[in-house]
C-alpha cells in the first residue's frame, strides 16, 4: 500500500483549533459558574455572619471576575 492509498489519520493532539461553538460554550458555562459560585460564597458568609447583604456583593464579585477572566482569556489576541 503506498502512502496515497492509505486512509488519513487524525493528528495525535486531537487536531487543529476547536470548533467556535465550543467556545461559546465554554464562555457561557463559565459565566453561569462564576455567578452560582459567586452568590454561593455570598450565600455562605451571609449565614456564618447572620447577615443579608453579602450575597448580594457575591454575586456582583462573581459576575466582576467571570467578565474579566474571559476578557483575558477568549479576548482578542
Amino acid at each position: 500500500m503506498t502512502d496515497e492509498e492509505r486512509p488519513a489519520r487524525p493528528p495525535e493532539d486531537g487536531g487543529g483549533e476547536p470548533p467556535p461553538e465550543s467556545a461559546a460554550w465554554r464562555v457561557t458555562s463559565n459565566l453561569l459558574a462564576g455567578v452560582l459560585l459567586g452568590g454561593a460564597v455570598g450565600w455562605g458568609v451571609d449565614r456564618l455572619l447572620g447577615t443579608d447583604f453579602v450575597v448580594a456583593i457575591g454575586l456582583l464579585a462573581g459576575i466582576a471576575l467571570t467578565l474579566y477572566y474571559v476578557w483575558l482569556r477568549y479576548g482578542t489576541h
